[in-house]
């Protein structure tokens, strides 16, 4: 049911050889011996299994096929970005917006969003922190002083 195929070979005490194999005993031997005969077709849940096994291939050569055109996009990305660092010479911001082709732009957009956000953090954590001792009165008035 599973699909295992198995020969088991017995030789008894008297000398004589017992067998037993699914789907049979002289083809898995002959597949053991290195010979490595195809699998018989004519069993009905063989042909399910090798059904079974080529859709799992499909599936994993689809996956395989989606994954090399993320690699090649993520590669074709990384010469976009290289390209506009050589022309920039290290300074991106710098480079001429009309030189660069649509996706060189929406990567330069997500980029400048990205560095927007980490400014516009980075000034709320200053705007928190600078001045620290002006919610606490006897910071700016020693203590024992009139006011």
């Amino acid at each position: 049911m599973c699909g295992a195929e198995i020969a088991i070979v017995i030789f008894s005490q008297d000398g004589k050889v017992f067998s037993f194999g699914h789907p049979c005993v002289d083809t898995l031997v002959e597949r053991f011996l290195g010979r490595n005969l195809p699998p018989p077709n004519n069993d009905v849940r063989n042909q399910q299994i090798v059904a079974r096994r080529e859709a799992g291939m499909r599936e994993l050569n689809t996956k395989l096929m989606n994954l090399e055109e993320v690699l090649q996009m993520e590669k074709n990305r990384g010469e976009s970005l290289r390209e506009i660092r050589k022309r920039a010479n290290g300074l991106w911001w710098e480079s001429p917006m009309e030189e660069l082709n649509l996706f060189q732009l929406q990567h330069l957009k997500k980029a400048l969003e990205i560095l927007k956000q980490k400014v516009e953090k980075e000034a709320q954590m200053v705007n928190n922190n600078a001045f620290p001792f002006q919610t606490l009165g006897s910071a700016w008035t020693p203590p024992n002083c009139a006011s």
